[in-house]
């Protein structure tokens, strides 16, 4: 399972609560300890001498959430901000690491600074280019560090053939690329036309990165994956066009998920402001808000299991205060379960379950069963605050659902009452073991046949 929490922790139990998982709901107990794993779960549990005993009756018991996307980096203070996620019951992140210079020291800047963090930690590291010293990184952060996923920019202008390779390279690693699918080069073209019309408010953002710029990187990007027979991960996805391109590659076979910003739900193109200043806009973002038309074709593809996870997209760099690690669970919960799209146990898939799925950490994270890490979140499903419309964050005005009554993390008491527990520590960092070579074959034989499957 990896590493752990580091000693031995005291025996907890979780009695009286409805424990949901992503395939079913059930009134049972779970019993914590250890080194911060799962002992048991089942009806009335015995309580062991010493143990001490949560009464979570009229609460929901899940898996701790696992956030797929964020970009602190190495930025210690943006690590510290991670308590944030504690507060909505996230409680792993996977964060992209962009290297200045070589990815070996990237891995050590990144690793030091995220020692602050108040989650468990994971990490997906951004590739500059298909050099050969890029390549033998990869060998290394794969095979020493427990680093399965690297992220490739196409919006930053990373060319076709490179992002082959490195997709290559990467599945006979046993790893996962992630592609930022949008047109750089058209990008560009429309940023310049608009500078020189005078168009720099915050409506420029939407401008400079219509739907078409995202529909056809993401069916580029599942193209060049496919004729390496890679699998991939699009996103964040944020158009109709997109998320229909991922589910035809899917019916055709070939391996490919997606990811969805919690904001691109519920968030719409009205919220620019022609006149507002972009260095002060919480909203200018790539991809960016659309019209409502993309918002229910994100709804409607999150149904249907394509794209399976929902992320934060989180930066501390970006989106103001209050950047979405602490609302990411409560936007889905109000506007997918409280609205009768989404059940309890689909919730815990896309918040949790597909992502540690996705990024081979499942069953240590995402699941509620003997042996799984304790990260546990007690939920109070009939709690609804909306945020204030003038406090200028990313959620300004926003109804949130759910609310994160007590949170475990290694079987340790990090979040409760609404605040933070010093006892808490700091979070563990979770290698992510490979993909079995035999597997990363058969996807790519898979990938081939979709791709000839698809000819037209």
């Amino acid at each position: 399972m990896g590493i752990r929490h580091g000693h031995t922790r005291d025996l907890l139990l979780i009695r009286g609560g409805t424990v949901v998982t992503g395939q079913a709901s059930l009134c049972v107990d779970v019993l914590c300890g250890g080194v911060g794993e799962i002992l048991a779960v089942g009806p009335d549990l015995e309580v062991p001498i010493g143990c001490q005993v949560i009464d979570a009756g009229g609460l929901l018991v899940m898996p701790g959430g696992v956030d797929s996307l964020t970009g602190i980096g190495a930025d210690a203070a943006g690590f510290a901000r991670t308590v944030e996620a504690l507060a909505g019951g996230t409680t792993t992140i996977l964060d992209v690491m962009r290297p200045t210079g070589d990815l070996a020291t990237a891995w050590r800047d990144w690793r030091h600074a995220a020692r602050q963090a108040c989650t468990d930690v994971g990490l997906h590291m951004l590739l500059p280019d298909d050099s050969a010293p890029v390549m033998q990184a990869m060998d290394g952060l794969v095979a020493r560090h427990g680093v399965n996923s690297f992220r490739l920019s196409m919006a930053e202008g990373m060319e076709d053939g490179a992002v082959m390779r490195l997709a290559g390279h990467a599945a006979g690693l046993g790893a996962l690329c992630m592609i930022e699918a949008q047109n750089a080069q058209a990008m560009a073209c429309l940023r310049a036309e608009l500078d020189a019309a005078g168009i720099t408010g915050g409506e420029a953002c939407l401008f400079a990165a219509p739907p078409p710029v995202e529909v056809e990187a993401t069916n580029r990007a599942i193209m060049l994956a496919g004729l390496k027979g890679a699998p991939v991960q699009v996103g964040p996805v944020s158009t109709a066009g997109a998320v229909a391109a991922l589910a035809a590659a899917r019916l055709r076979g070939q391996r490919v998920d997606g990811l969805v910003l919690a904001a691109h739900l519920v968030l719409d193109e009205t919220v620019y402001d022609p006149d507002g200043q972009a260095e002060h806009d919480p909203y200018i973002t790539l991809p960016p808000f659309r019209d409502g038309s993309h918002r229910h074709a994100l709804w409607g593809a999150l149904v249907s299991g394509s794209p399976g996870m929902v992320a934060s997209g989180f930066s501390p760099a970006g989106q103001g205060s209050g950047a979405g690690l602490a609302e990411r669970m409560r936007v889905l919960w109000q506007h997918g379960v409280r609205s009768g799209l989404l059940s309890a146990e689909e919730f815990v898939c896309l918040t949790s379950e597909a992502a540690a799925r996705a990024f081979n950490i499942y069953p240590r994270k995402g699941a509620i069963m003997p042996g799984a890490d304790a990260d546990i979140v007690l939920w109070d499903p009939d709690a609804e605050e909306t945020r204030p419309a003038d406090t200028g964050c990313l959620y300004a005005g926003v109804t949130l659902g759910g609310r994160a009554v007590h949170v475990l993390r290694g079987g340790v008491t990090v979040w409760k009452d609404d605040a933070p527990c010093v006892a808490g520590g700091h979070g563990a960092y979770v290698p992510r073991p490979a993909f079995r070579p035999a597997l990363s074959a058969r996807m790519r034989h898979a990938a081939r046949l979709s791709l000839r499957a698809g000819r037209s």
